[in-house]
């Protein structure tokens, strides 16, 4: 476990990226930046994310079983949509430098052909939970709070805390597919670890938090299991031993074809492979 004299603090994105590429946290924490796609694809994700923080006021104009509530619900988005692509290089001035008008445009078309399942799900849940209790999920009391554990020397930001039956409990936002059943195992170990930072903060337990897999208007409550909280920790001095000089093993991927560090990795790999023969 990580003490609080450890000088090498961690934030729960090196947890994150750790999942996806473990030499990623090497690179950036030496100072190399890794410059994101700026593509379509990338463009619709921070769409689709801001549209998630108007759901809440879209879902309160709203009550069960309204006539014609999915077709009010779908209009509203699409106003939504509207001025969230009006904004959006005003709220993301950094990662959307220098893209094009047809990108936009295209990732615009994107979200625009998500809106009528979005709002589907949206009033399914209204008419099933209630609208009171959709909310208590997704309506956020603090948005990208900073939050920091000086017991574990981690810090995060949870896009929202919500307030569900009296308890303050992180919530993510994802832009990706959601599984069948539950959530991805990724996505719980990153509640679980924004669950311990909101602990902390609050001085009382978390046993739980939500995914809001918000391409689809579908929202996931996590338990927050003592293995989760195991899997963090390790996964939490893994990435403190690579932060202090550990070159992880390379971990090929489809991301590795978009990642402005594969040559650096590739070189760094085969050097590792020819000093390998000398030993």
């Amino acid at each position: 476990m990580l003490r609080q004299n450890d000088e090498i603090k961690m934030n729960v994105s090196e947890l994150l990226m750790y999942f996806r590429c473990p030499r990623q946290v090497y690179y950036l924490y030496r100072g190399h930046e890794l410059m994101p796609d700026v593509s379509s694809q990338y463009i619709e994700s921070l769409l689709i994310k801001e549209l998630a923080f108007a759901y809440p006021d879209i879902v309160s104009a709203y009550s069960s079983n309204a006539e014609g509530m999915v077709e009010s619900v779908v209009e509203s988005l699409e106003t939504e949509l509207c001025r969230v692509c009006d904004n959006i290089e005003l709220i993301h001035p950094g990662e959307l430098e220098g893209a094009s008008p047809e990108l936009m445009e295209d990732a615009r078309s994107a979200v625009s052909e998500c809106i009528k399942q979005i709002g589907t799900n949206l009033a399914s849940a209204i008419n099933e939970h209630g609208k009171e209790e959709l909310l208590s999920c997704i309506d956020p009391v603090k948005t990208d709070p900073i939050l920091y554990s000086e017991r574990i020397g981690l810090s995060g930001m949870p896009a929202k805390l919500v307030c569900h039956d009296g308890n303050v409990v992180p919530s993510v936002i994802k832009t990706g597919k959601y599984p069948e059943n539950g959530v991805w195992n990724n996505d719980r170990l990153h509640v679980g670890a924004l669950a311990m930072l909101v602990e902390e903060e609050y001085r009382k337990t978390v046993e739980y938090g939500f995914v809001e897999y918000a391409r689809y208007g579908i929202v996931r409550k996590v338990i927050v299991r003592a293995n989760d909280r195991r899997q963090i920790l390790k996964i939490g001095n893994r990435v403190k031993k690579i932060k202090d000089g550990t070159m992880p093993d390379k971990k090929e991927s489809s991301l590795c074809e978009h990642c402005n560090f594969s040559e650096m990795c590739s070189a760094c790999s085969a050097k590792v492979s020819l000093a390998s023969r000398f030993f």
